[in-house]
């Protein structure tokens, strides 16, 4: 039986790149979409391009808490465990004012982290099911202090979305900052070898960004941006997700930060052991969690 993926984001950019390149290595995958017209077209795609593809579309809203739920439901009524659960889906806003929730939490951390961190918890039985299952993160070297555009990373717990001085670009950068403190807490709290948690970057990928751009930016993204020798293509970026997902080499591997195909460092701040602890506590809490695993 060949193992069983579930990418949360996988329709557009990144994520459909990473789930062609793992349906044609003979994994099952699943991915998930908003609109799941547009997924199930991308599934046919796929599935017409590769004889045998194994694929499939899911809905998933990282906003609606009750749709977390529904999916992981989906999940855990599919005889065949979770072997590897890739946690990609991730939005950089435009506005300068943040947007929250309905819970009142500020939409780019809830998106980042706190719905892949709930859908994690609720996915741990699926995972444990699995003789040897994989936790990955979309994380970004945009969490580290420097070498970054734009404001410097600037993560307060008594203020994730602030009314005054919001910035989206730091805001995101928080969020990739969080990403790195549930994978190493993660990692740390999971018994040794049976689930593992690594995180990775798949770097500065202007292809993907002209998605979400428009007028003189996209231009920019789609001609000159992928000239910089910082720039990465869509192959290269989703390599590193298709080796943090089936290596044979990482097994038992946990705890580590992957981009360009190899162990890379993240920021000295990503490994405070008790910001991260904070930030666990801090999660539980506003989505009403006991703590776990």
């Amino acid at each position: 039986m060949s193992q069983t993926v579930l990418l949360t984001g996988g329709n557009r950019g990144l994520g459909r790149a990473a789930v062609e390149k793992l349906v044609e290595r003979g994994l099952t995958v699943t991915f998930t979409a908003r609109d799941t017209r547009k997924g199930d077209a991308v599934a046919a795609a796929i599935r017409a391009r590769v004889p045998g593809a194994k694929v499939d579309c899911v809905a998933l809203d990282l906003l609606d808490r009750g749709s977390i739920r529904a999916l992981a439901q989906t999940i855990a009524a599919r005889p065949e465990p979770l072997d590897v659960l890739v946690n990609n889906a991730g939005l950089l806003v435009s506005e300068k004012t943040p947007v929250r929730t309905a819970e009142g939490v500020e939409v780019t951390f809830a998106t980042n982290l706190l719905g892949p961190f709930y859908l994690t918890h609720l996915l741990l039985p699926c995972l444990e099911r699995s003789v040897s299952a994989r936790i990955v993160n979309v994380a970004s070297r945009m969490h580290m202090p420097r070498g970054s555009w734009g404001p410097p990373v600037h993560f307060d717990f008594d203020d994730l979305g602030p009314q005054a001085h919001y910035e989206p670009t730091v805001a995101y950068k928080n969020s990739k900052l969080a990403m790195m403190w549930f994978t190493y807490e993660l990692a740390r709290r999971l018994p040794p070898r049976k689930i593992t948690a690594n995180a990775v970057c798949p770097g500065f990928v202007p292809a993907t960004g002209a998605e979400d751009t428009h007028g003189a930016m996209r231009f920019l993204m789609r001609t000159l941006m992928p000239l910089m020798p910082f720039a990465h293509g869509i192959d290269e970026a989703t390599d590193t997700y298709v080796m943090a997902c089936t290596a044979p080499e990482l097994e038992g591997t946990s705890g580590r930060f992957f981009g360009e195909s190899k162990p890379i460092d993240s920021s000295p701040e990503s490994h405070d052991e008790a910001k991260a602890r904070r930030l666990w506590t801090l999660c539980n809490e506003l989505l009403q969690l006991p703590d776990w695993p």
